[in-house]
């Protein structure tokens, strides 16, 4: 590779996140296979957990104990994706913690806070899916972040 090129691939690297593009792979094929399958067993309690807390919250919105399940799992998911190069879900993991943290605030949420930690835990399953089958980045995810950043503010 041509010093240029290289320098260019670093840039874009770093420069380009968050930014997903249609047909980019929601995992880098050069992730070691044993942190991927890693990885992907933990987003699948990342999943279960957050879904379970989502359903209890939306019973209980004044129990902080919901809450704190749902942003543990989203912290987990921002700290966790970057590792394996899937920034973009570890924006979205960002901004649903941020969500969940403002949202929890309230006795009553408001809808468009529980329309968007909604969104967000709808598009994990299309995540691991992605990922599995070396699928691109769900088509949705950035307008998922945009609304529970909307949401957060």
């Amino acid at each position: 590779m041509h010093l240029n090129n290289w320098f260019s691939a670093l840039f874009y690297r770093l420069f380009s996140r968050g930014a997903a593009r249609p047909g980019r792979p929601a995992l880098a094929g050069d992730v070691d296979q044993e942190m991927r399958e890693v990885f992907l067993g933990e987003l699948e309690d990342i999943i279960k957990n957050v879904e379970k807390a989502l359903a209890a919250w939306r019973e209980d919105f004044a129990n902080p104990a919901h809450t704190r399940s749902m942003v543990r799992a989203f912290h987990t998911l921002k700290g966790s994706a970057p590792v394996i190069g899937a920034t973009q879900l570890a924006d979205l993991g960002r901004a649903a913690e941020a969500t969940a943290k403002r949202a929890g605030r309230k006795r009553n949420p408001e809808l468009h806070q529980i329309a968007a930690l909604e969104a967000a835990v709808a598009l994990l399953p299309k995540w691991l899916h992605a990922m599995r089958n070396g699928l691109p980045i769900p088509d949705d995810t950035r307008s998922v972040i945009s609304a529970l950043q909307r949401a957060a503010s």
